[in-house]
């Protein structure tokens, strides 16, 4: 038997050691560049985060600001609206009032109506008596 290793064997397996030499190699040179990124970047976000906290804060103050307008708003509203209820109450009541009074008036302003139609006619009755009988329509004489 024999126990050797095979020449190749010892070949592959040096390879492998190189390249994993090699790859670990480049991972630590990615490592040191990613942390010299990541310092360079450390600064910029905490200034974001600041921006953001500071954004944040004028959102609450904006948010505060409308909720107060709402308010406002709707107690304008209730009180508007309760005094509409009131002016319209009293419109109802005006028009029942004059709806009344009308009622009370209406024979005499049918009186009324009626003796301006009369009269009306009769003046109509008197113009026409004191007309002449003939009219000329288109040239023609009527009789």
């Amino acid at each position: 038997m024999n126990n050797e290793i095979p020449s190749w064997w010892l070949a592959v397996y040096e390879i492998y050691f190189v390249v994993n030499i090699i790859f670990f190699v480049a991972l630590i040179f990615a490592m040191v560049k990613l942390l010299e990124f990541m310092k360079q970047l450390t600064p910029k976000i905490n200034e974001l985060s600041g921006q953001v906290q500071g954004l944040i804060v004028k959102v609450d103050a904006v948010a505060d600001r409308v909720e107060e307008v709402a308010t406002s708003v709707k107690d304008t509203v209730e009180s508007v609206g309760g005094r509409a209820k009131g002016v319209a109450g009293s419109a109802e009541i005006i028009a029942h009032t004059a709806s009344r009074q009308f009622e009370k008036m209406s024979p005499l302003v049918v009186g009324a109506m009626t003796a301006m139609r009369l009269f009306r006619a009769f003046q109509d009755m008197r113009a026409a008596r004191q007309q002449p009988e003939a009219v000329v329509i288109k040239g023609r004489k009527k009789k």
